[in-house]
């Protein structure tokens, strides 16, 4: 079975790839061999990353992007509102 709007090997292969670069960068920005915790500016950057692993997997994995009735921006909108108070929560704490 076959669905038109799923995307093709190939796609589902560079999107593979681009999370596995997107983990590398996820390690570095949550210094990952360092004992010190995270300053604010590298949790910036560790939500912004996870922010776009989420959004990848939810298009092209959940094939989301295909999803009628804007269920594709309605997940985008809480990954971001979820990742926006873990970040505030951070903030306020540190």
């Amino acid at each position: 079975m076959h669905y038109k709007s799923y995307p093709g090997p190939r796609t589902l292969f560079v999107v593979w790839l681009t999370l596995m670069a997107l983990t590398v960068a996820t390690m570095i920005a949550g210094k990952v061999t360092a004992v010190a915790t995270v300053g604010l500016a590298w949790m910036v950057v560790l939500m912004a990353v996870t922010w776009a692993k989420s959004i990848l997997i939810l298009r092209y994995y959940l094939d989301l992007k295909a999803a009628s009735g804007g269920w594709n921006k309605v997940f985008g909108v809480l990954v971001s509102l979820i990742l926006i108070v873990v970040l505030a929560l951070y903030a306020a704490a540190g």
